[in-house]
């Protein structure tokens, strides 16, 4: 995100989506979840996250709300920032403690979505 970092390759293919979410720390912030993946997420955040900081995530989920400790990899400012109330600043977060069963529901998560998604494109060709 910043252009001071090289281009890594990603370990885990990443799904655009719009979920809302929440961070916790002292002072718990509302995020939206804008990519995720079995290794981490992209969100848009009110306030500049501290890299290297790690912190309790929260992400609404179809089946309820996926809980991980993440770790902040990357945070800058949103250039694209329009009308949403958590528009400011983006970061990129790893799961660093994603329990066994929550993974399980994210991979799920995710499987279904694409899934969706590939049925959704081919019924509108």
């Amino acid at each position: 995100m910043t252009a001071s970092k090289p281009a890594t390759r990603r370990r885990a293919p990443r799904l655009s989506v719009d979920r809302p979410g929440r961070l916790g720390a002292r002072l718990p912030r509302t995020i939206t979840v804008i990519d995720l993946s079995l290794t981490g997420c992209l969100v848009r955040c009110g306030t500049l996250l501290d890299a290297g900081a790690i912190l309790d995530l929260e992400i609404a989920l179809d089946d309820g709300p996926l809980q991980s400790k993440v770790r902040v990899a990357d945070a800058s400012m949103d250039g694209a920032a329009g009308a949403d109330e958590h528009a400011g600043f983006l970061a990129g977060l790893e799961f660093v403690a994603l329990p066994p069963r929550e993974a399980a529901r994210l991979r799920r998560f995710l499987d279904e979505e694409r899934r969706r998604r590939r049925g959704a494109d081919a019924t509108a060709r």
